[in-house]
């Protein structure tokens, strides 16, 4: 992180890509730059700074860390929210599944999620990222996706899981660029849908990390996940973490905590595990999965719980419909691997 310190030059243009290349600022637009108190104060002037140098009318909200994820914000910032034709959201704390960030959306505000963001994964993850490309590998993976029927996941540490998919449910490439209002996106480089939940079964090893509980983040022992019915029905492991894990989801006294909310691919070639979400979901060729309350957009049946969290497993063999797609950290099948060494010679 000290390396990105002074880089004053390099922030404010991985800035400028934000507000103008993933947010679309227009001139005249009212642009909420929204963050907790956890967050870099430097970094979220520079996109405040760059929507203004783009026409817009930029307004800077902080507010107090909450003690968990989807808290609702107080009364004043959800009524920003509501009447900001962009919002750039970098609050740790996210609040995607809140009322108020529901009601944002129904209001046509545009929400780019950046939760947890700081100045080193701005610049690397978004400056010097060769973005384009990640988006083409991207729409080619979410067609292969959309497509696939039968998925199978497998490890070497255990990982052994299977599931269907829905065709008539929406398979979301998150490119990070907000084209129409209504919407959020977060950060390129991750493709999202629900599984049919039921058909959900399996051993889901997480080696990567587990975020929220903040007493995880990065797994340094791997956690085992039984997974019937798409419910996690028995938490296990060596170390500490399992334990951990198992406490913070039977505190919230709420069934649909143990559900599978929705299954993400990551594939940013500069995603590195550092126990921040926001980057540990895109490693390069890895999936995870979130558990809890589950947007309304997957079309699901879960729906709203009382709060979310996601765990990885790093590098997996995936198949779909039997044809492999992607082992050993890299994207193999026809119509991805050409792209795929294009974006590991230039990572």
């Amino acid at each position: 992180m000290q390396f990105y310190d002074n880089m004053f030059m390099e922030l404010y243009h991985s800035a400028l890509k934000v507000a103008r290349d993933l947010a679309l600022v227009k001139k005249g637009e009212r642009v909420l730059v929204l963050a907790d108190t956890a967050i870099d104060r430097e970094m979220i002037q520079s996109v405040a700074a760059a929507a203004y140098s783009l026409g817009a009318k930029p307004a800077l909200v902080i507010y107090e860390t909450a003690p968990e994820v989807d808290v609702e914000p107080p009364d004043h910032v959800a009524a920003a929210m509501k009447s900001s034709d962009v919002i750039i959201s970098f609050p740790l704390k996210y609040i995607l599944h809140t009322r108020a960030y529901i009601e944002a959306l129904k209001a046509g505000s545009r929400i780019l999620e950046l939760t947890g963001m700081d100045k080193e994964m701005m610049i690397r993850l978004i400056g010097l990222t060769d973005y384009d490309t990640m988006c083409r590998l991207g729409d080619k993976l979410r067609e292969l996706t959309a497509k696939a029927r039968r998925v199978t996941i497998k490890t070497e540490k255990g990982t052994m899981l299977e599931f269907e998919n829905d065709p008539s449910r929406p398979v979301f490439h998150n490119d990070g660029i907000l084209r129409e209002k209504g919407l959020y996106k977060p950060l390129g480089g991750q493709i999202s849908w629900a599984p049919i939940e039921e058909t959900v079964e399996g051993t889901f090893v997480v080696d990567s990390f587990i975020w929220p509980p903040d007493e995880i983040g990065v797994v340094s022992s791997p956690v085992k996940l039984k997974i019937k019915g798409g419910r996690i029905v028995e938490v296990t492991g060596q170390g500490p973490e399992a334990s951990i894990f198992k406490s913070w989801l039977a505190s919230f006294n709420d069934d649909k905590m143990y559900y599978i909310a929705h299954a993400s691919w990551g594939f940013h070639p500069n995603a590195r595990l550092r126990g921040i979400p926001l980057e540990d979901e895109r490693i390069y060729a890895t999936i995870e999965f979130g558990f809890g309350s589950q947007s309304p957009k997957f079309k699901g049946s879960v729906g709203s719980a009382a709060a979310h969290t996601d765990a990885g497993v790093l590098y997996p063999e995936v198949r779909f419909d039997g044809e492999l797609i992607a082992s050993g950290g890299r994207f193999v099948h026809p119509e991805l691997a050409e792209l795929d060494k294009v974006l590991k010679s230039r990572g």
